[in-house]
């Protein structure tokens, strides 16, 4: 470049000339629903055609054990009714720990001191006018041949876990599934279940839930079948896989978390606790004297039960009798006396060390429960065996 001339602006000269600017476009806003289907379709595509069929995670699981040493797990969990807290209980709590530490893995028993409940005393009768009687037996029956007949005594009999204590005789009230809405329903036609005793159906809400439910609507106490509509539908056991006549579902109507006197803490030695008194006292608890019962007894219960008859969605199945609200003139008298104490039970609990990436600290937990109300072969039991053979 020249040397600049005096009196001559040269700075047009020394700044090099930029193209001009292209021409400005119209901005294309791109809609976000084509995008998405896309990406969909690409994900779909990469499920279908690239990862491996379900059949390939199916067969890998089952190639992990036998047949056999899970049937032999099964057999020795289940020989006999094993209920928490119990000697039987803690016999399949050491054939865990002993499966476990023979694949060198390193296990240990905890014990925990926890509020269980068990069945005093129990007694249930049926009154109505120009009836004789009826007491239940509140047993379930075992079948010609079972070859657990004998060791089957030793299950706790029948009862609800946490029910109060106490005797009331009053009518009985028809309450459906035992739902809120169910006694609002009863409460919009003024059937007054306030003092009564509350019938209902086990298959749409937690049994606790059944309970507290009568609770709050008045009830002194609640009895809760099986009804055949939802538990009998074809050839019941032992011909069949549904449940038999004398069938009775029991369990726990505590609804909290954990052991009920460490609400949301650790139950562990010396810890703060509440009394007995107060962790019944709770709301987690029923609160009222509860007894479950067979669709055989449901069904003698629901015959003698009066008063206008139920809507269709709250009656049995094929053949059964139109269920009726009540109240009365069935008059149950129902007995229940619990008890609550403190019991020592176990986990067991064993680490398999990782080999890859130990500073993530990463944890895979894998677990089931061992106790069980009776023999507890499929709840929880075959979880158990699985559990054990998966190792």
């Amino acid at each position: 470049m020249p040397p600049p001339q005096d009196g001559v602006d040269d700075s047009a000269a020394r700044v090099p000339l930029l193209p001009p600017p292209a021409p400005r476009r119209a901005a294309v806003r791109l809609h976000p629903l084509p995008l998405l289907i896309a990406a969909t379709l690409a994900a779909s595509y990469r499920l279908l055609f690239l990862a491996p069929a379900p059949s390939y995670y199916q067969s890998l699981l089952l190639s992990l054990g036998s047949n056999d040493t899970a049937a032999a797990h099964l057999h020795a969990l289940t020989i006999r009714p094993h209920l928490a807290g119990t000697g039987a209980n803690a016999l399949a709590a050491a054939h865990v720990a002993a499966t476990l530490s023979s694949h060198s893995f390193r296990t240990r028993l905890t014990s925990y001191s926890v509020l269980l409940s068990y069945p005093a005393y129990r007694s249930l009768s049926l009154s109505a006018p120009d009836r004789d009687t009826v007491l239940f037996a509140l047993k379930q029956e075992t079948y010609a041949g079972d070859p657990y007949e004998a060791v089957s005594a030793e299950a706790v009999p029948t009862f609800l876990a946490y029910a109060a204590s106490g005797s009331v005789s009053a009518e009985a009230v028809y309450a459906n599934y035992g739902r809120a809405e169910d006694f609002a329903y009863l409460a919009a036609r003024g059937i007054d279940v306030t003092g009564k005793v509350a019938v209902a159906r086990y298959g749409e809400v937690f049994r606790g839930d059944i309970v507290r439910n009568a609770r709050d609507a008045g009830a002194a106490a609640a009895v809760i079948y099986s009804d055949a509509k939802d538990y009998a539908a074809g050839k019941t056991f032992p011909d069949g896989p549904w449940m038999p006549p004398t069938g009775v579902q029991v369990g726990s109507t505590f609804k909290g978390v954990g052991d009920p006197t460490t609400p949301m803490w650790a139950s562990s030695e010396g810890c703060e606790r509440l009394t007995i008194a107060e962790a019944m006292s709770s709301d987690d608890m029923p609160g009222i004297p509860a007894l479950p019962v067979s669709w055989k007894d449901g069904e003698t219960i629901l015959q003698l039960i009066g008063g206008d008859v139920a809507p269709e969605n709250w009656q049995g199945g094929d053949g059964a009798a139109a269920y009726r609200f009540g109240p009365g003139p069935a008059v149950l008298n129902l007995t229940y006396t619990g008890n609550e104490t403190m019991v020592t039970i176990q986990n067991v609990i064993s680490v398999i060390e990782g080999g890859e990436e130990p500073e993530r600290c990463r944890y895979v937990i894998l677990g089931n429960h061992r106790d069980a109300w009776t023999f507890g072969a499929v709840d929880p039991n075959s979880g158990t065996a699985s559990l054990l053979e998966l190792m």
